[in-house]
């Protein structure tokens, strides 16, 4: 069993890049190759664009691991953010909530 050297939250975007890159030097194994389809399924950006808009939303407050399921699920509404947003301990202003949804469409519009 392989020993887990550290941990890092990723998008599904920066998961897809990895196992491409891996994939490029050997055989995936079953459950790898399991994990890329799933990824190139429900990637909606590229891992560059995904890394950027977490930073944005992370300079708005929200908590990294909250930021990373937004890029991932790619909300359409305020109504939609502000359901991820509902287990947090934390209140944000509409005016914040807007610039998040923001965020988002500025990456949807460059939708793989």
């Amino acid at each position: 069993m392989p020993k887990v050297v550290s941990e890092k939250l990723l998008t599904i975007a920066e998961l897809l890049g990895i196992l491409k890159r891996i994939q490029e030097k050997r055989d995936l194994t079953s459950i790898e190759m399991y994990t890329l389809d799933y990824a190139k399924k429900f990637s909606k950006i590229t891992a560059e664009d995904a890394k950027k808009a977490v930073k944005e939303l992370t300079d708005l407050g929200v908590p990294e691991h909250t930021a990373i399921q937004i890029v991932n699920i790619m909300p359409r509404t305020e109504g939609e953010i502000r359901i991820i947003l509902a287990p947090l301990m934390k209140a944000f202003t509409p005016a914040t909530i807007r610039k998040m949804l923001d965020i988002i469409n500025k990456y949807r519009s460059q939708e793989q």
